[in-house]
Order: structure tokens, then sequence, then C-alpha cells
């Protein structure tokens, strides 16, 4: 007996042996090192952001067989990601965990920091989204947690809390005040008594502020304060967390900026405070004190969220001391110290909304406004209702695909059904040798569509070339505006040269040593420096003036019709002078500047009145020359006339016969279009007349074309669904807020209403205390409605609300039904009016009512609902769907077991060639078709066909669709190439006006800082010449400041260099430019890398002077300093510095300019598309001569 019981323990010892071995075999290698390293990595969540990070990859390396470890260290890694706020990674680090892990308690945490993420971004559905999955998986963990290993139990504690504080923070910031507090007491504080951090946590969301609501003010901010000095001195204990020492030091920082708040708390917590206050600051000064301790904190810690909250919770409290450039200064730093924080847009519209407050305290309105305008967007943008315009369109194609596809299914198994009876008869009755033309009508149709298909092609490929036109347009523009801002950098460094000659003079007066004449002529000599520098100035500041008024075209196809609608409403002036206007319709579309047009419509209509004797008339009518793609639009009257002296100049600038300016811009404008582009050549003026039977003037302009696509979304622009109506009705301005209905409103809204807008174009207007009486009327109207409604109701608007009786929050919340949009303008108004009247207390109580009653309305409380809506539709929709389907399946089982015997070779294979047809006129694509049609139609069917006809009907629609193929494919290639050239034409002229904004940003900067120096030179040295060693120091400074800034503009210019054959053209048009007549002379010599370009001016209008200084600094046009500029950059690029531009006068009177330029881009320079496009303005002759080497063939 012994001895069996001996066996049998031997026996349970092996196999608890090989049962250990097993499973250890089957454990993870590094689990415990893992486990370890995550648990490290986690304490130093809140204490060092680098060391959490740095364990986590460590864990993450060794947890490849490990899932739930490796999930742990990508939530500890996502952490670190979400507190650098690179929210990309962080995405990344959380999709891994759904990826490597099944472990629900990880999961979890990866939605948590999910939520987080979409509360910092504002993506209010998709938080509502992860917050159900959170919910269910805590629902799943809580049927488990008795079970749970200890440290599962703990990251599962961890899970909850975080859950619960991440959704109460969503709710706060969204203003949701029940389900705020529902969320923080979830928080068991027990069960953190592990996790200090969580604890922390806790207690500082409950002492933050909005978390306690029971008891008085003070009662209240006592409670917050006890809970934030237990988060601060536990924080800062042996082992402290800084980034809760951060937390609650801003906190308390918040609350003892207002005077009577920190009065109280000093008086009730004097030991607390001393131990605060390390610093020994005073009670005026503890405020920002704190904020910047917090500051710090938050820096070293590295979260760059917290970082610049801090820096605005500081300029709160640089604002409360009156110090508002510190408090911008501030506000700057949390704006623009890392470009990451504009992915919280909660945050900047914060910082925002202080920015508009400092700007306003220094007086600086526009910007001021510009970041009031900015917060109001920023909360128009992360509005909670804004989802709903999602969901009402997903709610609709989810409702719709279901309907359809269910209504498609069920009709397919009645028509299914109803066929299994008749199908049989009706292919029986019919004739094995019936006309396959039936069978054709669906090919025939296929090719129409195609047909029709193309022909939108062409019109689409027509658009998109007129488009990469304008686009080239504008970039040859931005490359003319570019070289000329080259050529004024250029210009303002010819500067540096006289000042560091008068810095030399200078110089030698401070050595001393010379004579009294000596430094008399050393004064002068400066004086005429300053002088010569003065007249630089000058030339850089006209040039800039002139150029600021060239007219710019702005290419569009629009209907003729609209102008000659506002033409007609003009007719009033018409008639006062007994002269009747006619405006013949027409349905004309043009491609041109609409604006122009109309100026140049309304022009030559008043022109015609001008001349024309009442009793007269005056004709506007249009005529579409088909064959040249041109319209003809002319205005015709019967008044006066013109003789032919008249006639001949009536387009000239030199004549004044009483015309006016207005037809001299006629004809300019016409010039103008032809110089833009080819497509304007045939753009045209004229004018006919007979003296006492009046005159036609007519211009053309080139036919463009409205696409049938436009029309049509027009058209359905008009009539919005039901689901996009709610859409439609929130695209309202933002800033003001209400429209016009055509609902009659009750005369109290109507009241207000206009009182509103009134307030608005006040503010508008800069008269901001006209707007605050405005709102006090617009507020009396809103009151009187309140009381119409409720008699004996209390609740009245004020000018200046308080916290807690807020009349338009209870009306709102009573369902009373009066205009809301109305009271947000007039209190967004208010807000305005006050902050440029800096009444801030009135700014203050107008704003926060304003954004209280803004996100109550934008509120969405059914956001949790819908995403389970969502849920459950999806699933409904896919086992209804699946059912059916099943069920459809069915049919053709049965079918083919009860008729398919029966069914005639013949009449199967016009059953293929039907399904066939069915497939040619689906939705699919081409190639698709191609290979469905060859798995139906395979050579296997043809031969049971046993038809010649049914047979060709295959192949050609085989080879239709191969041809739609090579077609589609041909014409997709072609739009696709030239939308390449597009988008790359788009990126240069992009690139070309950034270029051309920064030199013109550091143009303004050179005048602007240095345009003072040279008057106040003239003046130390005419009002106290002795004192040179102040002369020598502004001259000094002068120069140091003209350096930085030149050199600075030279930087920017340098990299916009480069060959353009463009500039080239420009080159010569400027060169040909003053003149009627002009010959060009190229001159080439073998072995010679340059080419010499003759361009004679026959009659110039310049004296010989002008013409020899034609480019230099003196010139009488400064076109020509642009074309020295082009020369010079040629040389530069190509090598061949000998290049460059001379000019001298002829005997005759002429002008003649020398080009040196290579041979080989004077070669690919189009010198007779220059003279085609000059045709109307300048005789043109070109001329080429070859000269030999005359050293050719010498030893």
């Amino acid at each position: 007996m012994h001895k069996k019981k001996c066996h049998l323990y031997s026996v349970v010892i092996n196999l608890v042996v090989v049962a250990a071995l097993f499973f250890s075999a089957c454990s993870p290698a590094h689990q415990y090192e893992v486990d370890k390293l995550n648990s490290q990595s986690y304490a130093l969540h809140y204490r060092n952001l680098d060391s959490t990070k740095v364990l986590a990859k460590r864990a993450l390396a060794l947890s490849d067989d490990y899932p739930t470890g490796y999930a742990e260290a990508c939530n500890n890694l996502a952490f670190v990601a979400i507190a650098k706020m690179d929210y990309k990674l962080a995405k990344q680090w959380l999709n891994l965990v759904e990826e490597r892990s099944d472990n629900q308690i990880e999961l979890l945490i990866a939605d948590v920091q999910n939520m987080r993420l979409c509360q910092r971004e504002a993506r209010n559905k998709d938080f509502y989204a992860y917050r159900e999955k959170a919910m269910r998986r805590l629902r799943r963990i809580g049927e488990e947690t008795d079970n749970l290993p200890p440290r599962e139990y703990q990251r599962a504690v961890y899970a909850q809390s975080e859950f619960a504080v991440v959704a109460s923070t969503y709710f706060y910031y969204v203003q949701l005040e029940k389900p705020m507090m529902q969320a923080l007491n979830q928080i068991d504080p027990d069960a953190l008594e592990q996790d200090t951090a969580q604890y922390l946590n806790y207690l500082y969301n409950y002492g933050s502020g909005g978390a306690i609501t029971h008891g008085t003010q003070h009662e209240i901010l006592q409670a917050e304060f006890d809970m934030l000095i237990r988060c601060y001195m536990l924080a800062s204990g042996p082992n402290p967390y800084p980034y809760w020492q951060a937390n609650a030091l801003q906190a308390i920082s918040e609350h003892i900026q207002d005077e009577d708040n920190r009065e109280f708390l000093i008086r009730n917590n004097l030991p607390a405070f001393q131990y605060l206050n390390i610093e020994q600051m005073p009670a005026n000064l503890l405020a920002g004190n704190f904020a910047q301790r917090a500051l710090n904190l938050f820096s070293s810690y590295g979260d760059v969220y917290q970082t610049a909250g801090a820096h605005r919770t500081l300029a709160e409290c640089y604002w409360q001391i009156r110090d508002y450039q510190s408090s911008l200064d501030c506000l700057n730093h949390a704006l623009y110290d890392n470009r990451a924080i504009f992915q919280a847009p909660d945050l900047v519209a914060s910082i925002r909304e202080q920015m508009s407050l400092a700007y306003s305290a220094l007086d600086d309105k526009v910007k001021s406004d510009y970041n009031r305008n900015a917060y109001l967007d920023l909360q128009e943008s992360s509005r909670q209702d804004r989802q709903l315009e999602a969901r009402a369109a997903q709610l609709d194609d989810i409702a719709t695909i279901l309907n359809v596809m269910i209504i498609a299914v069920i009709a397919m198994i009645v028509i299914a059904v109803i066929l299994l009876y008749v199908f049989d008869y009706m292919k029986r009755k019919k004739s094995k040798e019936e006309s396959t033309e039936e069978l054709l009508k669906p090919l025939h149709e296929r090719m129409e569509l195609n047909a029709q298909k193309h022909k939108e092609f062409l019109e689409k490929f027509e658009e998109e070339t007129e488009r990469r036109m304008e686009l080239t347009m504008r970039v040859s523009a931005n490359k003319e505006r570019n070289v000329e801002q080259r050529t004024k950098v250029e210009f303002a460094n010819s500067n540096l040269s006289y000042i560091n000659r008068m810095l030399n003079e200078v110089t030698r007066l401070c050595k001393g040593g010379e004579t009294e004449e000596v430094r008399k002529q050393r004064y002068q000599y400066i004086l005429e420096l300053v002088d010569v520098i003065e007249d630089y100035n000058s030339t850089l500041t006209r040039w800039i003036q002139m150029k600021q008024g060239m007219l710019n075209l702005r290419i569009e196809s629009f209907s003729l019709q609209q102008l000659f609608d506002i033409v007609e409403k003009g007719k009033t002036s018409f008639q006062m002078k007994g002269i009747s206007l006619v405006v013949k319709p027409t349905d004309a579309v043009l491609k041109a500047d609409r604006a122009l047009t109309l100026f140049m419509i309304n022009t030559i209509a008043d022109n015609a009145r001008k001349f024309t004797p009442a009793g007269g008339e005056v004709v506007v009518e249009a005529q579409v020359k088909a064959e040249d793609k041109y319209v003809e639009i002319s205005i015709t009257d019967n008044g006066k006339g013109m003789d032919e002296e008249q006639l001949a100049h009536v387009f000239d600038r030199a004549y004044t016969g009483g015309h006016g300016f207005g037809l001299i811009n006629c004809k300019g404008i016409i010039e103008k279009y032809k110089k833009t582009s080819r497509m304007f050549d045939k753009c045209d003026i004229s004018v006919q007349s007979k003296v006492g039977k009046g005159s036609r003037f007519a211009f053309r302009l080139p036919a463009g074309r409205m696409l049938l696509l436009s029309l049509l979304i027009a058209l359905f622009s008009c009539l919005p669904s039901g689901s996009a109506w709610a859409k439609m009705q929130k695209s309202h301005s933002f800033h003001h807020q209400h429209k016009r209905t055509a609902v009659q409103k009750p005369f109290n809204l109507q009241r207000a209403d206009q009182y509103a807008d009134s307030a608005y174009f006040s503010n508008v207007n800069g008269h901001y205390e006209r707007t605050l009486a405005f709102a006090d009327s617009a507020r009396e109207y809103l009151n009187r409605h309140y009381l119409s409604l409720r008699p004996k109701g209390t609740f009245l608007m004020v000018k200046y609300p308080k916290s807690g009786a807020i009349a338009e929050l209870q009306w709102l919340r009573d369902s009373l039904p009066t205009d809301y949009n109305v009271i947000l303008d007039i209190r967004n108004e208010s807000a305005v009016a006050a902050l440029a009247l800096h009444q801030w207390d009135l700014y203050a109580s107008n704003n926060k009512v304003y954004t209280q009653l803004f996100r109550e309305m934008s509120a969405d409380n059914t956001l949790d609902e819908y995403v389970r809506t969502m849920e459950v539709s999806k699933n409904s929709k896919n086992v209804a769907v699946v059912l059916l389907i099943l069920l459809l399946l069915q049919l053709p089982l049965a079918y083919y077991l009860l008729y398919y015997r029966h069914i005639l070779r013949y009449r199967f294979a016009v059953d293929k060639v039907n399904t066939i047809n069915q497939i040619l006129l689906s939705s699919s694509s081409d190639k698709e078709k191609l290979q469905r049609i060859s798995e139906i139609w395979d050579e296997k069917t043809s031969r049971r066909a046993n038809s010649e006809q049914l047979n060709e009907v295959v192949v050609r629609i085989e080879k239709a669709l191969n041809d739609g193929i090579a077609d589609v494919r041909k014409d997709y290639s072609r739009l696709e190439l030239l939308e390449d050239e597009i988008h790359r034409t788009e990126y240069e002229g992009d690139k070309l006006y950034v270029a051309n904004q920064v030199l013109n940003n550091c143009l303004s900067a050179l005048k602007h800082e240095t345009m003072y120096y040279p008057s106040r030179i003239r003046q130390l040295i005419e009002t106290n010449p002795d004192d040179v060693e102040s002369l020598r120091e502004l001259i000094e400074y002068y120069k140091s400041v003209y350096t930085m800034l030149s050199t600075q503009a030279m930087e920017q210019a340098k990299g916009m260099v480069r060959l353009d054959y463009h500039l080239l053209e420009l080159l010569f048009e400027i060169l040909i430019a003053n003149t009627k007549k002009c010959g060009i002379r190229i001159e080439t010599t073998d072995g010679n890398p340059y080419a010499e370009v003759y361009v004679k001016q026959y009659e110039s209008p310049y004296d010989s002077r002008q013409i020899t200084d034609f480019f230099s600094s003196t010139t009488v046009d400064v076109n020509y300093l642009v074309a020295r500029q082009i020369a010079r950059e040629v040389g530069d690029i190509t090598n061949l510095r000998g290049c460059g531009l001379s000019s001298t006068a002829g005997s005759d009177g002429s002008a003649i300019i020398t080009a040196v330029l290579p041979v080989a881009v004077v070669k690919r320079i189009d010198f007779e598309g220059l003279k085609e496009r000059w045709k109307h303005k300048v005789e043109l002759e070109i001329t080429e001569v070859q000269h030999e080497n005359p050293q050719a063939g010498v030893e």
C-alpha cells in the first residue's frame, strides 16, 4: 500500500514538472523585463517625458512576442506624443495597439487617449465614437474586475479614472455641466490610493474650477483652493511630479487674479500662501509669480499644450496689472513658439481672444479686430452642431442606401418569380431568326453616350486649356514684376557707394589736421552725396507710386445679358434729358474682364448721352460673330456726330476735342487685352460717324462658353434637399448672425433686428458709442417681446449681466420663442464696441454671454445617442441585405433545376447577349465590362449559339469597348498632361507671387527705415558742423541699417534669377515701346559668343542727353533700368559678363540702343512674334547680318 502511494506521488510530481516546463516554454521570453520597463515608464508620465519615452522604447524592442506588453509600450509612447502635440505620431502608436493586441484594458486606454486627441482637435463626433467603444470595453472589463491579476487591476483602475477625467474635460470645454459632473463622480478616490499620479489628476480636476457647485461663491472658492493646495503639496513630495506642481500653481494663479478672491484666500489661508510664496512676492504680483513658475515647470517638462496655456495664464496676470505689452508678448509666445498648438482650436481661440484684448488696450484697432474675428471663426468652426450637417447627410445616405438595396433586391425577387412563369413561354414564341437589330440598340445608345461624353470632355479640355493660358498670363505678369523688383533692389543698392564715400570723408574729418578750406570742401562734398542719395530715394519712391496704378485683368466667362441688365437700370439719366435708351437682349457669353467690360459699355453710352439732343435714341446691342468666335458690342446714337478731324483723333491722348479720357481708357483696355494673350488678337474698338446723323462705337471681345454642368449646379443649388436645408440655414455669416426671412416676425423682434443691424454697421463705421446705444434699444425691444409672452417674467436682458442671472440663457433653456441670432449679434457687437472703448467690464460680461449662449445654441446633446444609432443602423442594414441576397441566390438554383433543360440553345445565347447588353449599359469600367463579357461569351458559348448574327453582335460590342478604352486612355492622358502643366504653372505663379510680396516688403522696409537719415545728416552739417563724432556715428549707423536691409533684399532676390525668354522678349518690348517706328538689326560674328542687337527708334521723343542717359540712374523712363537688369542677369547666368545695354543719339533725332547678348540666347528670341504683337502700335523692321571671323583660317 505504501509503495502504491509513493508511486502515485511520483507520477503527480512528474506531471506538475512537465506542465510547468510546458507553460514556461509558451510564455513570452522577456515578459518580466517588459512589464518592469512599462511600469517604470508609466511611473514617469508626469515626471519626465524623455525618460518615459526611452523606457517605453526599450519595452517595445523586447515585446515582439508579447502583444500586451507591446500595446502598453505603444500607449506610453502615445502619451508622450500627445504631450509633445505630435498628434499624427500619437495616432500611429494608438493604431498599433489595435493591430497588435486584443487586451481589452490596453485597448480601453488607447480609446481614452483617442478621446483626448479628439477633444484637443475639436472632433466632436469622433470623440463620441471612441467614447462609445470605451464604454463597451468598460462594461466588459467590469464583469471580470475581481478576477484580474494585481498588475492588470492597476491598469484597469488607471483606465477607468482616465476615462472619467478625459470625458469631464471634454464636457467642461463644451459647457455641458451635468455630463461633466456625472463623469467626475464616476471616479472613486479610494481606488486611486496606489496611483499617486491619478489621484493628483483627480484633485486638480476638482480644484481647477467648475466641478464644485454647492455653496456660496467664497465657499466654492475655498473648497477649490483646498483641492489645489493638496495637489501641489502632494506633487512636491520626495519624488515630485512637476506636471501637477505646474497645473496646481497655474490654477491657483487663475483663482487669485481677481483682487477680491485674492484677499479672501490669503486672509483665510495665510500659512498655505507663505508656503507657496517662496520668493516673497507682494500680493498683487503673486498670481504672476505662480504663473511664471508654472510656465517654467511646463517648459522643462516639455508639454507643448500646457506650456502654451501657461503663457496664456501669465498674459492674464500681466493684463490684471495693466502691463498690456508684456501680456501681448506672452500671448505671442503662446501662439508662435510652437506651431503645433494650431492643432488645438479651443486653445488657439482663447489665445486669440486675449490678444484681441491686449491689442485693444494698446490702441491697435486693426490687430484687435483681426484677432477678434479669428477667435469668432474658431468658435464657429469647432461648434458642436457642425456635426448636425454631417449627421443629416450620413443618415440620409444610410437610409437611402438601405431602402434602395432592399427595394432593389425585393424587386429582383418579385421580377424573377414572375419570370419563372412567363419567361419560358415568351422565349418559345420568339423565332430563332429574329432580327439582331433589337440586340444592337444598347450598343447604339452606348455609342451616343460615348459621343456625348467625348463632347463634354472636349469642352472641359478647352476650358482647362483656357485656364492654363490665364495662369500663364499671371505667371508672365509675376515674372515681369519680379524682375522689376530685382531692378529696384539693384537701384537701391547703388546708394551704398555714396554712403561709403560720406563715411570716408567724415573719417578724415575726425582725424583733423586739415585746413578750414579743406574741411569746408569735405562738408560740401558730403552734402552733394546727400543730394544724390535723396535723388535716388525720390526716383525709387516715384517708381513705386507709378506702378501702383497699373491695370490688372481678371479673365472669366460670363453672360453679357447680366451687364446689359445693369446698363438698363441707368435709363433714368437718359430719360431726364429726353433721350430713350434701348438695350436689346442677348444670349451672348463673353470671355473677358467683367468689370472692365461694364466700364467700357457705360463709358461709351454716357458719351452718347452727352452728344445726343432731346428726342434722340441710344441703342446698346451685341452681335455674335460665330466664324471668328467673337462678340461685337455696339452703342449707336442719332446725335450730333463727328467730322473727319474729330473722328481721326477720337482715341488720341494728345487731342483735347471734348470727348474726355473715357474713350482713351477704353482704347487702353483693348490694347491691354491684345498684349495679354493671343486669344485677344482680334480685339478691337472702332467708331463710325457722320455729322448730324450720329455715331456708332463698337468693340470686339472673344466669345466664352457657359458649360451645362455649371448651369445644372446652379439649378440644383436653388432646390436644396431636406438634409441640406439645415446646412444652408447655418451657412450665414458668423460675425453677423441673423438674416432676413420670408416669415413675418413680431413687431418687437423686427425692431430689435433693425437695431442689431444698426449696431453692426455702426461698429463697421467706427461709431462705438452709438453701437452701445443701438444695443440698448435692441435689448429693450427683446425684453418687450419677452414680457409679451411672459407678462410676469423676471428674466430681463441687461447691459451688464451677472453670472448665474443671464436672462438669455434662461430663455433658451425655457425654450422661449425669440430671435437668438439677434441676441448673439447685439452681445457680439457690444463686446466689440466695449473693446474699442476700453470698457473692460462691459466687454467681459457681453463676451461671456455671447460665448455661453453660442455654446448652448450649438451644443449637441444627442451625439452620444447618434453614435449608437449609427452602429445599430449599420448592423441592421447588413443583416437585412445579407438575408435578402441569400434569398435571391436561391432563385437561380430553382430556375436552373426547373427550366434550364427546356430552354433552347439559341434563346440561351440571346440571354447571354442580353446580359452582355446589360453589362454594356452598367456603370462599370470598360475594362471590367470586357472581362465580364469574355467570361460570359466564351468559345464554348459561341459554338453552342451556332449563330453568326449573335457572334457578330458580340464582336461589335467588344470592338466598341476596345475603341472606347483606347479613346478614354488617350483623352485622359491628354487631360492629365494638361492638368500637370496647370499645377506646375500654379506652383510657379504662387512661388513668384510670394517672392514678389517678400521683395516688396523688403523694399518697403528699406525705404521707410532709411529715408530719415539723409535729411538728418544734412541737418547736422548745417546746424552743428563741429560735432564730427556725432556725424560719424550717424553715418555709420545709417550704413549698417542700409547694408542689413539691402543685403536681406538681395538674398531674397538672388534665388529668383534664371534665364527666361519671356523676360528677354520684355527687354525688347521696353526698347521699342516709346516710338511709332523702330528698326532691329542683329549682327553676329563667327566664333564670337556675343551678338550685337541694334534697336533704332526713328522718332524718339527725347533729346540727346536723355537718350544717352537711358540706362543710367537719371533715366527718363525707369523701364530702361528693368531692361538693363535683364541684360545683366543674362550675362551672370551665361557667365558672359560682356552683356549689357548702351544708347546714343542719332544725328536725325533718333535713338540707337545697342544690346550685347549671347548669340545662343538671341537666336531663341521670337522677333517675328514680337513684330506681330506690336504691329498695331509700332512699325517694326527686323534684319539679321552674319559676319565672318577675320581671323578664321589664320595660323
